[in-house]
């Protein structure tokens, strides 16, 4: 392991994160409000802990940057970013718990949108800006950015892409990863740009416009109202979001691919329809069930809510537009499943992702068809080709690992006196980075309650959540760091 290297990458990093603070503290100098000192005490902070990483690394090369360097540098990134990222609230005074501001600026750079506060609205927009840009430098990714930004980093960018990068496999739609990292934040920008016109035009102000577009693009769900997006009432404000989170949780690989070749050909990979037929059956299910049970009567507000839900949900998002949490137990479970099941590889949203279950599912119905003709070479497809026997072990193995952390995780917190249900969906939420989950951190409470060592796990869940398991796992292991 060569610590020059990492620290000389988390020293560009955290210069990075340190020079965003500018955006909201012109929110905050805007409204003459006190919250302005944090920021430059905050950027004091950053500037230290910047240099601190600088000297560590004097004389480090960038042909020193191989993959163990890159996992570790990846995996400290965030670490490191929620160290600067909650010095604002700490220095305001809005959330002076170290515990609660680290948990809080975690859970924004991995795009959880599990929150500590208990009443935002009084929170200075300076302060909100800040929580909701972290989510929207967490949704494309840090590490990409510096990527996009300093091209001159080194020979294995690769490695630092293809550990940052969420999904089961690196898919280059541009031949140096450098072009490809300046292509993605600028798709990533142009949404950001045309959902903020969106909602302005719906009749947001403009700060409420940014802040809810940061986190629909970043699928991240920061919202600046105790009632996150109920607050409008509005159905032109829920389809707008519905719209720009959907697409946020498709591959943003196809996108490019679409915006590359002018033409909607690229939609037709598997996964993306795998991840469209189950939006649209479970919003219709849940609508069914809205209306059976009368919490709706009519069929336009019921599908507007059920399908605003539901991919809120599965795109890990976390927005809400209602208290789902006292719908009908059949949409509670259906929303908990499709927590865990998560938009697809390549996107900004969390969880184990759609074609990880559709490889494992069509592996499945594979076991069955041998049972039946022992002699049979059945084959696995996807958009692209056969999926290889690699890639099926690595997804199943995947689950495997995800669900021996999300059981273990729930044991842990249950043991901090939550009853089973806020211990299961909360470790659901975090490990999956959504947010709200159900009972005692349901959609109209917070995880404040929660007590320190509870949400210690919870940050380390969405560490492993937002990372994909094995860049933080990896760190555990002693080869790691062996000569």
């Amino acid at each position: 392991m060569n610590y020059k290297i990492v620290a000389r990458f988390l020293s560009i990093l955290a210069f990075t994160i340190t020079a965003s603070l500018i955006f909201p503290l012109f929110w905050a100098l805007a409204d003459g409000t006190e919250d302005a000192s944090a920021f430059f005490l905050s950027a004091l902070v950053g500037i230290a802990i910047s240099a601190a990483f600088f000297i560590s690394g004097k004389g480090a090369k960038k042909e020193d940057l191989g993959s163990r360097e890159a996992i570790a540098g990846v995996a400290f990134s965030w670490v490191v970013a929620s160290l600067i990222g909650c010095t604002p609230y700490i220095f305001s005074g809005y959330i002076p718990s170290f515990t609660d501001a680290y948990f809080e600026a975690m859970s924004g750079f991995t795009t959880t949108g599990a929150t500590v506060m208990r009443d935002i609205e009084p929170v200075p927009r300076g302060i909100l800006m800040w929580r909701a840009q972290t989510q929207w430098l967490g949704g494309m990714g840090i590490v990409v950015l510096v990527i996009a930004m300093l091209p001159l980093l080194g020979v294995n960018m690769t490695q630092l892409f293809k550990a940052e990068s969420p999904g089961p496999s690196l898919e280059k739609t541009y031949p140096r990863i450098a072009e490809m990292a300046v292509m993605l934040w600028r798709l990533y920008m142009g949404l950001t740009v045309v959902s903020a016109l969106l909602l302005t035009a719906g009749g947001m102000t403009l700060y409420n416009a940014i802040a809810h577009t940061f986190a629909a693009v970043s699928t991240g769900g920061f919202s600046t109202h105790n009632a996150s997006v109920a607050y409008y009432d509005s159905a032109y404000v829920d389809y707008v979001l519905t719209f720009v989170m959907f697409i946020a949780g498709a591959n943003f690989n196809l996108h490019l691919a679409a915006l590359r070749g002018k033409s909607f050909r690229p939609y037709k990979d598997s996964e993306f329809h795998f991840y469209a037929a189950v939006v649209t059956g479970a919003a219709l299910m849940i609508c069914a069930v809205l209306l059976r049970d009368g919490v709706f009567k009519n069929f336009f507000q019921a599908l507007r809510y059920s399908l605003f839900q539901v991919v809120s949900i599965m795109t890990t998002t976390g927005f809400v537009t209602a208290d789902y949490g006292k719908w009908p137990m059949f949409t509670q479970l259906m929303l908990l499943a499709l927590m865990l099941l998560g938009g697809c590889a390549g996107s900004t949203a969390g969880a184990i992702k759609c074609v990880r279950f559709q490889v494992v599912i069509k592996e499945s119905i594979a076991e069955l068809k041998k049972m039946i003709h022992p002699n049979a070479v059945v084959a696995i497809f996807q958009s692209n080709g056969t999926a290889n026997p690699s890639m099926v072990a690595s997804s199943a193995c995947f689950i495997a690992t995800f669900i021996i952390i999300w059981g273990l995780s729930s044991l842990a917190v249950s043991l901090c006196g939550n009853d089973i249900v806020t211990s299961i969906s909360a470790v659901s939420a975090t490990l999956c980075n959504v947010g709200p989950g159900l009972a005692d951190v349901g959609p109209v409470c917070n995880f404040a309650e929660q007590s320190a060592f509870a949400k210690w796990i919870y940050t380390f869940d969405m560490l492993c959540g937002r990372l994909e398991l094995y860049t933080v796992l990896v760190l555990f292991s002693r080869d790691m760091w062996r000569k």
